[in-house]
């Protein structure tokens, strides 16, 4: 006897992402199984995103909600006839099988479940895989743990029943930032579990330069200190990441030794004998805590693997002076 397929609604919210819906929908719509239904929710687009939609068979409806991809995610959550709701990036290609291996997840008895990236990124550019791989690095090499505390919209699944309840996405959060933490942390804060799947590789299409790269990392660092100093009681412990903070001390060690280096070297400039132990203390332990992920980098792409792990260094360089302008924004009034 065939065992019966929880309904899912798949929802698409894009904006102006015509270049790659295509390839997005097209193994979406592939897999779909009786009762399933694809929901492209158009947040605003001006190209041909609603065209497009239309020719792989989504229904098309327009955001209702608050510009961005929060208040589009929740339309579609409106809106959706399935028993569970899978949010899905107009730039995230789903995998072969994504469906029967979804499936078998929510068979497991959690109430949301997560995707992983691929390990291979888009286009030729090191800021690109540094920053896929990084996702995929610690996704199944840093989380220990069956269950995780956080979420990532690009492939998302979760009980629709309970996305309402929990009142979705909060839609204030502006652009897409730190909006999929929040969610996660009322989540679990409400007695719901997250799920891991690291079996579903989802290939990201978004390409980056160093410099946009840098621009996104400075801009997710400062909102996730201005949600961490806003947040409700009510919440579980903080989601920053998928990983739990234990999980991540290798980067919060490096983004606070990563200093240690121009710290240290300054001060030999300038006459200090000490500067120099402490710069090449620096350095040793930005190297043992991060080496494991340097040497996964080059593995996996050689010399754009190299190069992606110099990437680090100024990656993490920023996260604290962007904490201190997240502080900073606060103080002042800022919550969002």
């Amino acid at each position: 006897m065939e065992k019966i397929k929880t309904t899912i609604t798949v929802v698409v919210p894009v904006h102006n992402g015509g270049k790659t819906l295509e390839a997005v929908l097209d193994p979406l719509g592939k897999e779909l199984s009786g009762g399933d239904e694809l929901v492209v929710v158009d947040d605003r687009s001006d190209d041909r995103s609603r065209e497009i939609a239309t020719l792989f068979g989504a229904t098309v409806i327009s955001s209702s909600g608050s510009p961005g991809a929060a208040g589009a995610r929740n339309t579609g959550a409106l809106a959706a006839a399935g028993e569970w709701v899978l949010f899905v990036d107009s730039d995230a290609v789903a995998p072969p099988g994504w469906r029967d291996m979804l499936q078998q997840r929510i068979d497991h008895g959690s109430s949301a479940v997560q995707a992983t990236y691929s390990p291979v990124g888009a286009g030729k550019h090191a800021a690109t895989f540094y920053k896929n791989f990084y996702y995929y690095y610690t996704f199944t090499r840093r989380i220990s743990s069956e269950y995780i505390t956080g979420c990532g919209t690009f492939f998302f699944a979760v009980e629709r029943s309970l996305f309402l309840e929990l009142n979705g996405f909060d839609d204030r959060i502006p652009g897409a930032t730190v909006e999929d933490a929040d969610f996660a942390a009322r989540l679990v804060g409400a007695g719901g579990k997250i799920l891991m799947a690291p079996e579903i590789e989802v290939y990201h299409l978004r390409e980056y330069t160093f410099s946009e790269l840098m621009r996104y990392e400075w801009n997710m660092m400062r909102s996730k200190i201005l949600y961490l100093l806003r947040r409700s009681r009510d919440h579980a412990v903080p989601s920053v990441s998928m990983a739990t903070p234990v999980e991540m001390l290798p980067v919060l060690c490096g983004a606070a030794c990563v200093w240690l280096i121009p710290v240290g070297l300054t001060a030999y400039a300038a006459g200090c004998l000490w500067g120099i132990w402490l710069g090449a203390a620096g350095f040793l332990i930005l190297t043992a805590v991060h080496a494991g992920f340097w040497l996964a980098s080059v593995r996996e792409a050689g010399m754009r693997g190299l190069i992606a792990s110099l990437i680090t260094l100024p990656d993490l360089m920023l996260i604290v002076p962007a904490v201190v302008s997240g502080v900073i924004m606060h103080l002042t009034g800022r919550k969002y």
